[in-house]
């Protein structure tokens, strides 16, 4: 008898220890009781216990402000249980208070957890344009509004369109500053539009243009052919007048020039313009307004310049300028990077004829002109007219048989130059660009008196 009493105590004793166990067992605690998010992105949420579950345990949790419920599990052998939530997207600072629910043999050890959800930074490019070399690395600047709402460790990746990673740089203070590095590669050349990202959240509202390119491709002033050719160019700065002369000039002789066009003189001479195609000639881009694209870049928007010449010409005249000429021959390497991301090449000359020139007297003697253009001639020369210079009629009358008939030159487009020797255009990415147009391209446009110079 006393051995059964015996065996009873020691039955009850085990199953006394083993119900204590289970009680501390499924007594939990949140492992942080305070805790901030960007709202849209995942946050962990973790349940702890004091020792190791002998078996899996489903925890429920419940929100107090929306009701919603969660189940946290914390696996036999474990003593931390983890669930994501799935915050949504906030315009102001909200908070989130979740508590376990007890019962059941679950009950909460602590305080709840205050989770508080942050609206995203909205990130802006303190320069619309940014710029990069080739094996050289540039840093494109970033400021935000809301910066205080940076959770501390956040990821922040600079993309371009193609979705590829640029940098990515770690949130480290509270600054409304950001730089990333990028490291041009010659694979990375030409256009890029440039977002910045956190996650799969993207916190720029506008994309930001980078222009990257290969300095060691200069602007083109002579074509490294051995083909005896030749090219013609003529500037069409504001007038049209001298069309109807010119035209019939290179048609006797078989020739087609490059025409380098400002937007204004498409938009106003489009006639001109389309007789010029229709003869077989090509059109290159001479800006939109002939600033000093240069020594003037403070004052303009150079990318608009580039863009709406482009623009005119595929609308008005159905072709797209590939070749660009900076008025004045006035140059630096932002805009071979401008100009390259757009899908042209910067053609500058090799001889300039002075058609303009009233000091120096060419603009009434069409011999001196002349004199000037052919005192050397060579393989893959580039001469510089302009369509309303006084003697230019006169001096293509005279200077074209001259380099056919005397020197054995053929007379082609710059394109064709170009393509003798191998040499390829920037490929051509029209996306993004219409962005950064400005809405009044006649707004800051003033034609001279005289003949363009």
């Amino acid at each position: 008898m006393k051995k059964l009493i015996l065996l009873i105590c020691l039955l009850l004793s085990v199953l006394l220890i083993t119900a204590a166990g289970a009680e501390t067992a499924a007594s939990v605690s949140f492992a942080k009781t305070g805790s901030s998010v960007n709202g849209g992105f995942p946050c962990t949420i973790t349940l702890k216990v004091k020792t190791a579950l002998q078996q899996d345990l489903d925890v429920p949790l419940s929100c107090k402000e929306t009701g919603e419920t969660l189940t946290v599990r914390i696996a036999a052998g474990s003593t931390e249980g983890t669930a994501e939530y799935k915050t949504e997207a906030v315009d102001k600072a909200v908070s989130r208070t979740f508590s376990v629910v007890q019962g059941n043999g679950i009950a909460q050890r602590g305080n709840s957890l205050t989770l508080k959800i942050l609206p995203l930074p909205k990130a802006y490019f303190y320069s619309s344009v940014s710029f990069g070399y080739v094996g050289r690395t540039s840093t494109i600047n970033i400021k935000f509004q809301n910066a205080s709402n940076f959770v501390p460790g956040t990821t922040l990746q600079l993309r371009d369109q193609y979705g590829n990673v640029l940098d990515e740089r770690t949130w480290k203070s509270g600054t409304g500053m950001h730089g990333f590095k990028v490291t041009v590669t010659k694979e990375m050349t030409g256009k890029r539009l440039l977002s910045v990202w956190m996650g799969d959240q993207k916190i720029t509202e506008k994309n930001g243009y980078g222009a990257f390119t290969d300095m060691s491709v200069k602007a083109v002033r002579q074509v490294p052919t051995q083909e005896k050719l030749v090219a013609i160019t003529l500037d069409c700065g504001w007038y049209g007048r001298q069309m109807p002369d010119i035209l019939p000039i290179l048609k006797k002789y078989d020739v087609h020039c490059t025409f380098f066009m400002t937007g204004f003189f498409i938009r106003t001479f489009t006639e001109e313009a389309k007789a010029a195609i229709a003869d077989g000639h090509e059109v290159g881009n001479h800006t939109n307004s002939h600033p000093k694209m240069a020594a003037q870049k403070a004052k303009i928007n150079r990318l608009s310049q580039l863009a709406v010449p482009n623009k005119n010409a595929m609308e008005k005249l159905g072709v797209r300028p590939r070749l660009f000429r900076p008025p004045y021959g006035d140059y630096d390497k932002e805009l071979m990077a401008l100009c390259r991301a757009e899908g042209m090449e910067i053609i500058i000359w090799s001889v300039d004829s002075h058609d303009w020139d009233r000091k120096g007297g060419y603009t009434k003697d069409a011999e001196k002109v002349f004199k000037r253009v052919t005192k050397k001639v060579e393989p893959g020369w580039i001469f510089l007219f302009h369509l309303d210079g006084k003697q230019t009629p006169k001096v293509l009358d005279k200077l074209i048989p001259y380099l056919q008939d005397e020197l054995g030159y053929k007379c082609v487009t710059v394109s064709e130059l170009l393509a003798s020797a191998g040499m390829e255009l920037p490929p051509v990415v029209e996306e993004g660009t219409e962005d950064f147009i400005e809405e009044d391209p006649d707004q800051d446009v003033i034609p001279p008196d005289a003949e363009e110079g």
